[in-house]
């Protein structure tokens, strides 16, 4: 008993001294900084510190990324180092955290003790240059300590042939953004020396200002501001990267084999290839005009008549009339017998229908039958591939890019703080740059591209031919082609050709008054608009850093926390 109400005892005792506060404070912050002639600034922090409790060591944060005039502007450090009052070099660690260096020194004896922890780097970009002036806008202490600096000292050299009275001095003490005045100035040997008359509370700092005239000192050259800015906004260049990739992909899988050939007139179209592929082959893109085409082709080979009608509303419709069976017939394209299904249903128990009913089933719309259309032209060999998927694929990979500057922004201050605005607007960028390419994505097989050039060869004839021809060929020749013409786009060029000249009526399609060449190209007109509305009806009732302030002025409107420098710290 009496051995554990000693143990006890002890640790009672013990206790006090367990939970002994740990703090610091900061009773000199010292600051020289060296201007050279090359534009290089050398500036080292004498840091007085009061540990009270036991401590590790010191923690610098110094910021070396800014935001100027809407650009990533960052400081190149170097030579770090972490020296202890003794001169000698402290065991340290440097790392780079989010927008600033994480310097870490290890201070022998940090207990209950006073000591001064000196930082030394190398600072390169730190001296702005503007048209009338150089300058020096550094924030000395930095404004993100949690303790008091008790005294605060900054002391410049300037380089050599710089007179005293061509050098323009001022200070800001206080928290971020104001513009305090409590510090004194003087020149001591070849010094500047700035110190402030009142201890500075948590969260205040120092900031100097020293501008003189250009051309004392070297500014970088245009070469290597260049490289400094590509340096500090090279998400900026992620756009350039892209569409180098993404040409070279299109190059290698996207381009058309054997391409560069000469068109050569066709006066009759390829065969083995129907109306609406060769319009989707045309512009690897199936359109509801080539949906059209092919109805008006069944119409003018005998499978479906067309009739233009009055409703009991005196409303303009159309009514499809199936004239003979379709199931089993050789001639009948998959394709074909696809587009019948969908008008007359798939179990063939309707021999008529009006196309505004078509507009009302819902069933009856355009992705199924586009689809359709692209595995017909896959199983003729024309094309490897559905051009959709190849462009939603690709129209994916450019959402994902901007999906990640999306995610990029969602961090908020926290985010543009880490990674800085260059990088959502460099991906955002990117996948424009993706969704571009995807239109020209899709390819052609080689047996593609020739017929093609035989297609685009039988446009030629549709948009150019002379009356002369057309009048020594058959006289249904406009109907014949009408299908052509539509699917091509060239329907207007193709009927015009024909005003002056003999022309059969169409035997597809009636329209309950006598044929005119003018009135059968409006009533077509009609067809065609009403139509594509019907086949795009759906459901929905439509188609399918560091511290801010960095690159402004100091002398013509600076503040405590401006320019570069700053930061802060801590113990560990």
């Amino acid at each position: 008993m009496r051995v554990l109400a000693a143990l006890v005892l002890g640790l009672v005792a013990a206790a006090p001294a367990v939970a002994a506060p740990r703090s610091f404070a900061i009773d000199r912050f010292a600051v020289s900084l060296q201007v050279n002639v090359d534009g290089t600034l050398i500036v080292r922090e004498d840091i007085t510190v009061d540990f009270k409790g036991a401590h590790n060591g010191l923690i610098r944060i110094v910021p070396v990324r800014y935001d100027r005039s809407g650009f990533e502007w960052s400081l190149r450090v170097d030579g770090v180092g972490a020296y202890g009052e003794d001169g000698g070099r402290l065991r340290t660690e440097v790392a780079q955290a989010a927008r600033a260096l994480r310097i870490k020194a290890w201070v022998p004896g940090a207990v209950d003790a006073r000591r001064t922890v000196t930082f030394v780097y190398r600072v390169r970009r730190g001296v702005l240059a503007f048209e009338d002036h150089d300058e020096l806008y550094w924030n000395a202490t930095g404004n993100e300590w949690d303790v008091p600096i008790r005294r605060a000292e900054v002391f410049v050299n300037m380089p050599g042939g710089i007179a005293r009275d061509e050098v323009t001095t001022l200070a800001y003490t206080g928290p971020r953004g104001v513009v305090g005045r409590d510090y004194t100035l003087e020149q001591i040997g070849e010094y500047l020396a700035i110190a402030t008359t009142r201890p500075l509370a948590p969260r205040e700092g120092l900031t100097v200002v020293v501008g003189w005239p250009p051309g004392r000192v070297a500014r970088p050259t245009t070469l290597q501001e260049a490289a400094w800015l590509l340096g500090d906004t090279w998400p900026l260049g992620l756009p350039g990267l892209t569409l180098v990739a993404v040409g070279l992909l299109w190059w290698a899988y996207g381009r058309d084999p054997g391409a560069n050939r000469s068109i050569a007139v066709e006066y009759e179209p390829p065969p083995g290839i129907r109306p609406a592929e060769a319009g989707a082959l045309v512009d690897e893109r199936a359109e509801p005009r080539d949906v059209i085409a092919t109805l008006i082709d069944l119409a003018a080979r005998g499978y479906v008549r067309i009739e233009r009608i009055t409703t009991a509303f005196d409303e303009p419709d159309f009514m499809f009339r199936r004239l003979k069976p379709v199931l089993g017939d050789p001639d009948l394209a998959p394709l074909e017998l696809f587009i019948l299904a969908k008008l007359f249903g798939d179990d063939w128990g309707l021999n008529l229908r009006l196309l505004s009913e078509v507009r009302r089933d819902y069933d009856n719309v355009f992705p199924p039958v586009r689809d359709q259309i692209y595995r017909s032209m896959i199983a003729a060999g024309l094309m490897p591939r559905s051009p959709y998927h190849v462009r939603v694929g690709w129209a994916i990979t450019a959402g994902l890019f901007v999906l990640a500057a999306v995610l990029v922004l969602s961090l908020g201050p926290e985010g543009i703080e880490r990674f800085g605005w260059s990088l959502p607007i460099g991906l955002a960028a990117s996948g424009f740059v993706v969704l571009a390419f995807a239109p020209i994505m899709p390819r052609k097989t080689l047996r593609g591209v020739r017929t093609a050039l035989r297609v685009r060869g039988f446009q030629e004839f549709l948009e150019r031919a002379e009356q002369d021809r057309l009048e020594r060929m058959p006289a249904d020749t406009l109907h014949r082609f009408m299908p052509w013409a539509i699917a091509l786009g060239v329907t207007e060029r193709w009927v015009a050709h024909f005003h002056g000249l003999k022309v059969d009526d169409p035997a597809w399609f009636g329209g309950g008054e006598p044929f005119s060449l003018g009135r059968y190209e409006r009533d077509l007109a009609s067809f065609q608009r009403e139509t594509r509305e019907a086949l795009l009806t759906t459901r929905r009732g439509g188609d399918a850093g560091g511290d801010a302030g960095g690159g402004s002025s100091g002398l013509s409107g600076g503040s405590s926390g401006g320019g570069f420098g700053g930061g802060g710290g801590t113990t560990f």
